[in-house]
């Protein structure tokens, strides 16, 4: 079985070409999934959350958070490591205020996420195939090589505001092998 490790530096540039553990604390702000990202080489994913404090508004100093859960292994909840927050899963977060805040993702910073409150729940909205949807998955399909793999794909996939489901593959503009 690979690591998930093991593939974390090959999906920086062809992640759409387009963080932290749970607290036990009681006073710790409350999670909310916002989309998943899956991968190809296993069944580990990387789940994208809002965190919310009392009266279900955004945590002001962390309103987003990455971690994996490990459903390859035991289904644990694991944090993200530096290189995976830095190169290929972190992220940014600006303009947060009671609506939502913008996302943009470490491996690709132009192209953002906007994060918005409807109906007391949270979403992800991005563009998919030209329409506005709300993200839910986005999956990295990896192709093996010697050392590391590299990005064959990736594939975006969400719900428009109708109910309809829209999928874009996204095809990386060069593959990168490190």
């Amino acid at each position: 079985m690979i690591s998930r490790r093991a593939v974390t530096l090959s999906i920086p540039g062809a992640l759409l070409s387009l963080a932290a553990p749970r607290v036990a604390a009681a006073a710790a702000p409350a999670s909310r999934e916002l989309f998943t990202l899956a991968r190809s080489s296993n069944a580990n994913v990387v789940k994208y959350a809002v965190r919310v404090g009392k009266g279900g508004s955004l945590h002001s100093a962390e309103p987003v958070e990455a971690y994996w859960l490990m459903l390859a292994e035991n289904g644990r909840r694991e944090e993200l490591t530096w290189t995976e927050r830095q190169l290929a899963y972190g992220f940014s977060v600006s303009d947060v205020n009671a609506q939502g805040c913008t996302l943009h993702l470490a491996a690709c910073a132009d192209r953002e996420l906007r994060i918005r409150s409807a109906n007391g729940a949270y979403h992800a909205e991005l563009a998919i195939a030209h329409q506005p949807v709300t993200l839910q998955r986005v999956f990295v399909q990896l192709e093996s090589s010697a050392l590391l793999p590299s990005v064959r794909h990736v594939e975006v996939s969400g719900v428009t505001a109708s109910g309809a489901r829209i999928s874009e593959r996204i095809l990386p503009r060069r593959v990168r092998r490190f």
